[in-house]
Formats: structure tokens, sequence, C-alpha cells
């Protein structure tokens, strides 16, 4: 099934979970048990199209190996897709996917795209560095929550809340928990200045960072 149509499919399921008017307490009944298996459905789907977009980083690594580039940052990036973007910091390799990409506004739960684009980030990690340490780094803007002050006493439990969510993301595609962190760092490391819109949607984001173990591995 292509990418297109797992998602379609995601829209189409996810669709059939509105209900609308009142009824009979049986029928709320009847309608809590359809949009638990909606719920599981979408579910499904959101799997195979993460499998989907594993399997597309995978082959990426293997024709870049085949072809002698391998070691590149260019396959990196090939690997993990347009939603996320690989540089260096030393020996370091980041992966950084801005939150749009990930969260809806004041949210801590991935979407069906970023559970996909977190499958290929996996995957490039169990392929290229197995044995490296990965920290999962939120970052946040400058400013202060609002709409989702219930949910978080600040930047930093936003910050730090949602890089547990792609930790845990990552161990659910393979990453082994001994190699695993995560940390919240709330607006202390923008890329830019928090001037503009969009510089701060440059700094919402998630850095998963790939560091060369103490053994050298």
């Amino acid at each position: 099934m292509s990418t297109r149509l797992l998602a379609a499919s995601l829209v189409i399921a996810a669709a059939s979970l509105t209900l609308t008017g009142c009824g009979s307490t049986r029928d709320l009944d009847h309608k809590s048990i359809e949009a638990k298996e909606a719920q599981k459905r979408i579910d499904e789907l959101e799997k195979l199209l993460a499998d989907c977009e594993s399997s597309k980083s995978s082959t990426a690594i293997k024709d870049a190996n085949a072809a002698g580039t391998g070691d590149d940052l260019s396959t990196d990036q090939a690997a993990v897709g347009k939603n996320a973007k690989v540089s260096t910091r030393g020996r370091e390799v980041v992966i950084s996917i801005e939150n749009s990409i990930l969260f809806q506004p004041g949210k801590a739960e991935l979407s069906s795209q970023a559970k996909a684009t977190l499958a290929k980030v996996a995957t490039l990690i169990k392929e290229k560095y197995p044995g490296h340490d990965v920290r999962v780094e939120g970052h946040t803007d400058d400013q202060k929550i609002v709409r989702a002050k219930n949910e978080w006493d600040d930047n930093w439990d936003l910050a730090g809340g949602r890089a547990r969510v792609v930790l845990h993301a990552l161990l659910d595609r393979g990453l082994p928990a001994k190699k695993m962190g995560f940390a919240g760092y709330a607006e202390q490391k923008p890329l830019a200045p928090n001037s503009s819109d969009s510089n701060r949607a440059k700094n919402r984001r998630v850095e998963i960072v790939v560091i060369p173990s103490a053994k050298g591995e």
C-alpha cells in the first residue's frame, strides 16, 4: 500500500469517529465500541505507514553502501526524509524535527506523520549507528504557555515531556533502552533569535543526538 493511500485511509478512519446527535445509553455504548474499533484500525494503519517508511529508509542506506557513499551525511538525510534535518555537532550527528511535524500546539501526542518520520530515524540509527548513545532533546521558543497551561507547568516541563514521548517512540521501534536518554532545554538553546514567528517555529523542535560511545563504537 502506498504512503499516500495509507495517509488517506487514516483520514477516513479518523472521520468515522465523528459522532452527531444524542441517543440512549445503548446507542452511546454502541458508539463507544465503534470508536474503539476505529482507533484500533487507525493504530494498525499507523504501524503499516511507519513500517513502510522504515523500509524506505533501510533501502536508502543499503543503496548508499552499495555505491560506496554510505558514510556521507547525505545518506542520513535521504534515510530520514524531508521532515527531518541532519547536521553534525563535533562528532555528534543531530537529527532535528520541528514541532509542527511532531505535535499539535501545546500537546505531546505524536501525529501519524511524526510516527512515520521517527520510524525512519530509528532505522537509520539501528543500521548506521549501532552501539551509539542517543539523547533526545526537547526545545521550545520563548513564549509562555497559555493554551495548555493546565497540562504543563512551564516550557521546561513541555520540552521534557515532548522529548520523553519521542524517546518512547524510538524505543518502540527497537532502539536499546540502555543507550537512550532525554532532556528538556525549554527556550535556553534557540537556533535563531525569538524575534519573529518563523524564527520561533525553528526553535520549537526535538533533536535526536547520536553520540559516539566512550569505546568509540
